[in-house]
């Protein structure tokens, strides 16, 4: 007699629940301009308008009883500037993302020297919630971690810029907006090169120093406001804003050091500054192309005028081995001069070995090799290239792992300036860049003359000035 078998059910496992899908990133905006006003009268026309607007809804609504006392109205009259301006600039150069970031939560401390008095968080959030009540703006708050509040111009505000007719010339800067920073960087060590350095911008005390530095600039900054520089536009994006011309000066202290303003001293800022060479073809100055005159090897030949030696002569750069490798060579050598020690092991991440030669990443722009900044040879290593350069260089051994980079960019930096203050003497308008300058082609001489100049009274050797091609 056959038996029923009965055959054990398997367990089944319960269903695994469902992920939860992941957040999207928080989205990057470009951040309000707490210095930007208007300075033409269109925009100026705009700007009275709406602060018209705002006090008639503020009396419609009865949001406030009395008047403001004259230093509140000031601010009031102050953050409506800045706000309808940062608005009609995002109509006429549009914001990546159409947005503009903007912090409308309580600060965790206090307000420094680089913070807009009139943009109080308590007023500048009642006011922003004002503006989007009546349809001047669009607000986002902010609903994740790592992302900011957000504000766009309405469509009928876009009307309403169109309306007055504002242009590009019509926005200005605040005067008293801060030009001379200090940030303090901490570098990534060499075992983790890879990293990026973190900074943390300092609310420094004044000193009679920084007030020099602060004239200076401004003085500067003045002279390239009032001069007819231009932009032919070549249709390519990002737009150009040639009205975009004030600089600022940054200066560098590392962990554990005090204020100082010996270290770095760059200038930044100016619409010139980040445009690609192709696109500076297109900048005019007094209605002319303009010519770009380079320090030649800068930084190599101020660590020798450190050391009171002599360079070689040739290219710095060119080193046995390493041939059509040339932006490897100098960025090492600018790591090791910006090395607080002789202990790295590792290459920045912005510089690839083994990847392609320079003529490779010029030849072909989606390369490995144009993936990096700079590059070098298979095989070469720390110590390879250190041999390498120091076979051609032996003195910079003297100067290596002393973190001498940032005192060198402010030698850098006094020489620049006092080019651009010989030529703004002879009332010829230049732009800075790092190691450079940009000059109306027909003064080009008589500015390689100035850099020249500066360089020997500055660094006390003859640095050699070249007109890129």
């Amino acid at each position: 007699m056959k038996q029923n078998v009965r055959v054990p059910e398997v367990a089944q496992e319960p269903p695994k629940p469902a992920k939860k899908p992941k957040r999207a990133p928080p989205q990057r905006h470009r951040w309000l301009d707490q210095w930007l006003i208007a300075k033409g009268e269109p925009l100026r026309g705009l700007v009275a308008w709406v602060a018209v607007c705002v006090e008639r809804i503020e009396k419609h609504e009865q949001k406030r009883l009395r008047a403001r006392r004259a230093d509140d109205q000031a601010k009031h009259l102050a953050s409506i500037d800045a706000v309808v301006s940062n608005l009609a600039y995002a109509v006429l150069m549009p914001p990546e993302t159409g947005r503009l970031a903007i912090r409308l939560g309580n600060l965790t401390s206090g307000m420094t020297r680089y913070d807009n008095p009139a943009l109080g968080t308590k007023p500048l959030r009642k006011l922003i919630g004002l503006l989007e009540g009546t349809d001047f703006l669009s607000l986002n708050w902010s609903l994740q971690r790592g992302e900011v509040s957000s504000i766009a111009p309405t469509a009928w505000f876009v009307g309403k810029v169109r309306e007055h007719a504002v242009s590009l010339a019509d926005f200005g800067r605040h005067p008293n907006e801060e030009v001379i920073l200090l940030t303090r960087n901490t570098r990534p060590s060499a075992e983790n090169a890879e990293q990026g350095t973190h900074r943390e911008r300092i609310d420094y005390t004044d000193t009679p120093e920084t007030q020099a530095y602060r004239a200076a600039l401004r003085w500067l900054n003045n002279f390239l406001a009032g001069s007819d520089i231009g932009f032919v536009d070549d249709g390519l994006e990002p737009r150009v804003d040639a009205s975009n011309r004030a600089l600022t000066r940054r200066f560098t202290i590392l962990p554990e050091q005090p204020e100082r303003f010996d270290q770095n001293g760059r200038l930044f800022g100016g619409f010139w500054m980040n445009l690609k060479s192709g696109r500076r073809e297109n900048i005019r100055i007094n209605g002319e192309p303009v010519a770009t005159l380079d320090y030649s090897s800068m930084f190599t030949r101020l660590a020798y005028a450190r050391l009171r030696a002599t360079p070689p002569v040739g290219d710095l750069y060119a080193v046995d081995g390493a041939e059509g490798h040339r932006s490897g060579i100098k960025m090492a050598m600018n790591v090791f001069l910006f090395d607080a020690h002789s202990r790295r092991t590792k290459w920045p991440r912005e510089l690839g070995v083994g990847v392609g030669s320079d003529p490779d990443a010029l030849a072909d722009p989606s390369s490995a090799a144009a993936l990096f900044e700079a590059r070098l040879p298979a095989g070469w290593t720390v110590g390879r290239t250190k041999k390498a350069i120091l076979k051609r260089h032996p003195v910079l051994k003297e100067a290596w792992g002393k973190a001498l980079g940032y005192q060198l960019m402010f030698e850098e930096s006094r020489i620049l300036l006092r080019a651009l203050n010989a030529l703004m003497d002879a009332s010829i308008p230049a732009l800075a860049l790092h190691d450079g300058l940009l000059v109306q082609t027909s003064r080009s001489a008589a500015a390689k003359l100035f850099m020249e100049q500066a360089a020997c009274e500055i660094a006390g050797m003859d640095i050699p000035v070249t007109a890129k091609d």
